[in-house]
């Protein structure tokens, strides 16, 4: 026995037609005639449309509360507050990640005194010439005294007062005071005390924003409890050019004000024996 494919038969099954009736017969009947592709079209189009709008009427209104038990309920208030401590956990874990990377380059800098960082990044220090003070009168000062001294007495380095302010605490070293304090206003500018190479600047814990700059001669100043640096970790800077504003910042401080060291060969110092008179 065999089986015969009949093409229009199959063809008919395949045909809908749909008969619209209206209330008034006087306007008569239509016909509207479907392929099984159009019909499954149209099936599947509906589907997508009833299931996308019931599942974000469900998911994302207070009705998935009467639908879907808690465990699979999006927007629980459980749900809502552990994805934003797993948002606040990620960013806080980024910026103890930061600190750590700022403490252990603060800390190095701070135990090995290495002033050779200087030497090596740069094979001279910088000039008025090679940098603008950004119309800082002390640079331009420099600048013109420069004509009449010899090259011995440019290449002397010396210190500036860093900060406009009164001196609140002098140099004390046996209780462990290895600076000096000038007690000032809040975002008042703070100067680089002399040339050189930035070898820090960033954020600790303890001393807040800090600034430490790599000077000839095995020099190095340190400007700690800034609010605000505004010069990066690898610049150059000249004598009177502004790298940071006062501040209050770090765990170690009781004021705002700015706890400034000079150190020399890896010791510290008494900036007052450096600084030229104020």
């Amino acid at each position: 026995m065999k089986f015969k494919f009949d093409k229009k038969k199959l063809k008919k099954l395949t045909e809908f037609s749909v008969v619209l009736v209206p209330h008034d017969p006087s306007t008569g009947i239509k016909t509207i005639k479907l392929s099984f592709i159009k019909v499954s079209l149209i099936i599947l189009i509906y589907t997508l449309i009833i299931f996308f709008a019931g599942f974000y009427i469900i998911s994302f209104t207070s009705l998935d509360k009467y639908f879907l038990p808690d465990s699979f309920r999006y927007n629980t208030p459980e749900k809502v507050q552990l994805r934003e401590l797993n948002e606040k956990i990620i960013r806080l874990a980024g910026e103890l990640e930061k600190l750590k990377s700022n403490n252990e380059r603060l800390k190095n800098i701070l135990m090995k005194q290495d002033s050779s960082i200087f030497n090596r990044n740069s094979e001279k220090p910088a000039t008025v010439d090679e940098k603008s003070a950004g119309g800082n009168v002390y640079a331009a000062f420099l600048k013109f005294i420069s004509v009449f001294l010899s090259n011995d007495q440019i290449n002397q380095i010396t210190f500036i007062k860093p900060t406009d302010g009164y001196l609140s605490q002098k140099f004390d070293p046996e209780n462990g005071h290895l600076g000096i304090d000038f007690a000032t206003k809040e975002n008042n500018p703070i100067f680089a005390s002399a040339g050189g190479f930035i070898s820090f600047a960033g954020y600790t814990p303890e001393y807040g924003y800090v600034v430490i700059i790599n000077h000839p001669d095995d020099f190095i100043t340190r400007y700690m409890h800034c609010s605000v640096v505004v010069r990066k970790q690898g610049e150059r800077v000249i004598q009177g050019e502004i790298i940071a504003l006062a501040g209050n910042s770090g765990t170690r401080t009781t004021g705002t004000h700015l706890h400034f060291e000079i150190w020399h060969k890896g010791k510290p110092v008494d900036p007052e024996k450096f600084l030229i008179k104020f």
